[in-house]
C-alpha cells in the first residue's frame, strides 16, 4: 500500500472515529425484529363487544 493510500485509510479513520463520538445514533427510533412482531400479535386481539372496527370488518 502507497503511503497516500494509508494516510486516506488513517485520515477516515480519524474521521469515523470523531463521527461516532459526537454524533449518538438515536437507539429508540429503530425498527427491530420485535415491532412487526408485536403489531402482529396486537391485530390479532379482538375488538370488544359493541365497538366497530376502523377497517369496516366485524
Amino acid at each position: 500500500m502507497t503511503s497516500s493510500a494509508q494516510e486516506k485509510r488513517d485520515r477516515l479513520a480519524r474521521v469515523s472515529e470523531a463521527l461516532n463520538s459526537s454524533v449518538a445514533v438515536p437507539t429508540d427510533t429503530f425498527i427491530t425484529d420485535d415491532i412487526p412482531l408485536l403489531l402482529t400479535k396486537l391485530s390479532q386481539i379482538p375488538a370488544k363487544r359493541g365497538e366497530k372496527r376502523s377497517d369496516g370488518a366485524d
